[in-house]
């Protein structure tokens, strides 16, 4: 009777967890990121592989996001969709596969937790690759144990390992480091057990399969500088890093955080990774094969994260964002860590803590979300722009937003220090075109409105010096509050 009122318990989790995240889908607001997954997915799929092949992220979300839009649609709202769909599914393992394989307990506290997570909420309602990749991760790892746990044996486990562990190497490069680092236990387990021909067999299927995503890795790197914008700040990166899936934010990007509530979130989530921590160690201790799975779950979180940071003494990489693709193990960590605490009110505290922190995190998160300043640029828009009139602008960040909610209208990123990014910016064609010369529209006798952070001379002034265009109106500062937008039009004819 308890197990049965346990399942149930367990399916209504999921159920008002799966709803929870759905309130956050139904807003019409991109930042540049997810304009990015907007735009490609309105070209054919071959165009799809072509273009995101020099993003600076492997192709599959976006071959697959193509797909899900052909069935429901390529709106806003349709595409987020499927963010909130992986982030239930993700959930939803709890009661298909982690309850099957670690017990009651363990499956309820890992949909549970999933859903209690701030990070779950914040990118199940962004149009991005971080609720696939962890459900793809997860996944793989799952299978990966099971295969283990057959003594390398079962045959359709192996072969659901390594479907997951390439599909989710196509969906980031986080996903293909933990892809590396399963099949790098696989290989001290191998080696212990004299099964090194079936190690190899494993490797070398991987890397057959993977082929053209190590062409498309090297191609991109060696036509695009994707970590000049990442930064390490030691030491706070450590505990960044523990506290961004409390969080749900990366620093610079935190809705309503100032750096004394930064710090009290921090200090939080150093006491509950410390209490889950002495559990599991005090558990380890007196029984060390009960404990196994913690343990690979662990190794493959910690190889990860040191593979990145070690390349970070070079070329920082190593970006707490992308901490994401491993939240389904994280998670999972969480819940076997809260099977073992025995102590009274630890397990309540710990949960009521988590819940006091997730309502304060995703109440700010959704007035953002819904803030009525979010409509200030379609006002703008419908009441200023005419038909043939074109924007011009230096920031792509901002230009590459309205670009996708404005189709119709003609943008020009007049990419001024010709950065690498032509192949990848036709995700945004044909509405917004790059251009590095402003001389491609001199000849213009449209109306252009020239679009920057704040009102920024440069633009103006050199198309000024070639054309008889001259500033007739310059707007007064625009805050778009979903992700912090700010920018100003001035119009020139």
């Amino acid at each position: 009777m308890k197990k049965r009122l346990l399942f149930i318990a367990h399916i209504a989790v999921w159920l008002l967890g799966t709803a929870f995240l759905m309130v956050g889908m139904f807003h019409n607001n991109v930042w540049f990121d997810e304009s990015y997954s907007v735009g490609i997915v309105n070209h054919n799929l071959f165009d799809v592989c072509i273009i995101s092949a020099a993003d600076v992220h492997p192709p599959f979300y976006y071959i697959v996001l193509k797909l899900y839009s052909l069935l429901f649609g390529n709106s806003i709202t349709s595409l987020r969709s499927f963010s909130v769909l992986c982030a239930s599914l993700l959930a939803g393992l709890g009661i298909t596969h982690i309850r099957k394989d670690f017990g009651e307990k363990v499956g309820f506290w890992y949909t549970t937790l999933t859903f209690l997570f701030c990070s779950t909420f914040k990118y199940a309602n962004e149009i991005r690759m971080y609720t696939l990749a962890p459900l793809l991760v997860t996944l793989m790892c799952i299978y990966a144990y099971r295969f283990y746990k057959s003594g390398l044996t079962d045959k359709k486990n192996r072969i659901l390992f390594l479907v997951f562990s390439i599909l989710g190497a196509y969906t980031h490069y986080y996903a293909l480091a933990a892809a590396g680092a399963v099949t790098f236990l696989f290989l001290l387990y191998c080696r212990k057990n004299d099964l090194m021909t079936l190690w190899k067999k494993l490797a070398k299927m991987q890397m057959l399969f993977y082929i053209p995503g190590f062409i498309c890795l090297f191609a991109q790197s060696l036509h695009v500088v994707s970590s000049f914008w990442i930064t390490m700040l030691y030491p706070e990166f450590i505990y960044k890093s523990l506290s961004f899936f409390l969080i749900g934010d990366v620093p610079g990007d935190a809705v309503n955080l100032t750096k004394i509530t930064a710090t009290i979130y921090d200090a939080i989530a150093v006491v509950i990774w410390g209490v889950c921590a002495f559990f599991v160690v005090s558990d380890y201790r007196k029984n060390r094969d009960k404990n196994t799975t913690v343990l690979l779950v662990l190794k493959v979180i910690g190889l990860v994260i040191g593979f990145f940071l070690a390349v970070s003494l070079i070329r920082p990489l190593y970006y707490v964002r992308y901490l994401t693709v491993l939240s389904g193990l994280v998670v999972l960590f969480f819940a076997f860590a809260l099977e073992k605490i025995n102590k009274p009110f630890v397990k309540p505290a710990l949960i009521l803590l988590l819940v006091v922190v997730l309502i304060l995190r995703v109440v700010p998160l959704y007035k953002v979300m819904y803030a009525s300043n979010n409509d200030n640029l379609n006002a703008f828009m419908t009441e200023n722009v005419k038909d043939g009139d074109i924007i011009i602008s230096e920031n792509v960040l901002i230009l590459t937003v309205i670009s996708v909610k404005y189709p119709n209208v003609k943008m020009y990123f007049y990419n001024s220090e010709d950065w690498h990014v032509k192949t990848a910016y036709k995700a945004y064609m044909p509405g917004m075109e790059t251009i590095t010369e402003l001389s491609e529209v001199d000849e213009t006798d449209r109306r252009i409105w020239v679009l920057n952070n704040d009102h920024d001379a440069s633009v103006c002034d050199e198309i000024s010096a070639n054309t008889d265009k001259e500033i007739t109106m310059i707007y007064p500062k625009f805050v778009v509050p979903y992700h912090n937008i700010e920018f100003t039009f001035t119009l020139m004819e």
